[in-house]
């Protein structure tokens, strides 16, 4: 159930440039995938923002961010103890799309993160991290390969970048389905967060190999109020629209209409 509450920034880290991780008061009971809606305090008259909930421990929850645009900006800059107005846990996470969309309980699972899209598939990679799991971690460059250290032991990683400084040169894409990579067959469903170019290339891309294990994909779209009380992040499906807020942010391949 979603609450409103205030909190206070515990713990600020730059973890690449203009790449932040913030620790907020408040433990959240959370489903992998979930976000929270998170506003300062002194602006009231501006709409809050979404943010993947990463991690929530020790009376305290984790976001993950990069700077893009004025807000961002101003955000990254607030101080330890500052306050901020939170509505959390915010919309449908991975667990209650495997069974919305009757999927069998996945032992082997593969993800698919393109760089911050790994602050939504994280929460997913440590609860099923029992499981033999592969995760493809893309970026333009290496240092959009983010919080490798948090990911040991959770899936076996492969790593790729456009400019080759690590991993493998090039897309995602070049590691699935080649002697590189993996065979999503091979797995009993895949995850993905990541730039929306990359997850309508992957859409197509399971759609010209014909490739059977379903696809979960945590969608991003403009939000005003996280609530499912604006409309404003409709997503076109099969089914009609459906709110990336409410219904989503996870939606499976087959139902997408976007793309």
């Amino acid at each position: 159930m979603t609450e409103i509450f205030e909190s206070r920034v515990v713990r600020k880290i730059e973890l690449a440039p203009q790449v932040f991780l913030f620790e907020l008061e408040r433990k959240i009971n959370f489903e992998p995938g979930q976000f929270a809606m998170i506003g300062l305090i002194d602006e009231i008259s501006v709409i809050p923002k979404p943010f993947s909930i990463l991690y929530s421990k020790d009376e305290s929850f984790a976001i993950l961010f990069k700077v893009f645009g004025d807000w961002t900006a101003r955000f990254s800059k607030i101080s330890e103890k500052s306050r901020v107005r939170v509505f959390a846990p915010c919309g449908t996470g991975f667990i209650s799309a495997i069974k919305r969309y009757k999927l069998k309980n996945p032992q082997k699972i593969l993800f698919i993160a393109g760089g911050l899209g790994i602050a939504s598939l994280y929460p997913a990679i440590d609860f099923f991290s029992n499981g033999k799991n592969t995760l493809i971690f893309g970026g333009r460059t290496s240092q959009d390969i983010i919080i490798k250290d948090m990911l040991k032991n959770k899936a076996e990683i492969l790593i790729t970048t456009e400019d080759g400084s690590e991993g493998k040169k090039g897309l995602v894409t070049n590691l699935i389905k080649t002697a590189e990579g993996v065979d999503p067959d091979d797995f009993d469903v895949a995850m993905t967060c990541g730039p929306t170019p990359m997850l309508k290339a992957l859409v197509k891309f399971w759609k010209e190999k014909n490739i059977k294990a379903p696809l979960l994909l945590a969608m991003e779209e403009k939000m005003a109020c996280g609530l499912g009380i604006c409309f404003s992040c409709s997503i076109k499906t099969q089914n009609g629209p459906k709110l990336c807020c409410q219904y989503g942010p996870i939606f499976i391949n087959k139902e997408l209409q976007i793309f």
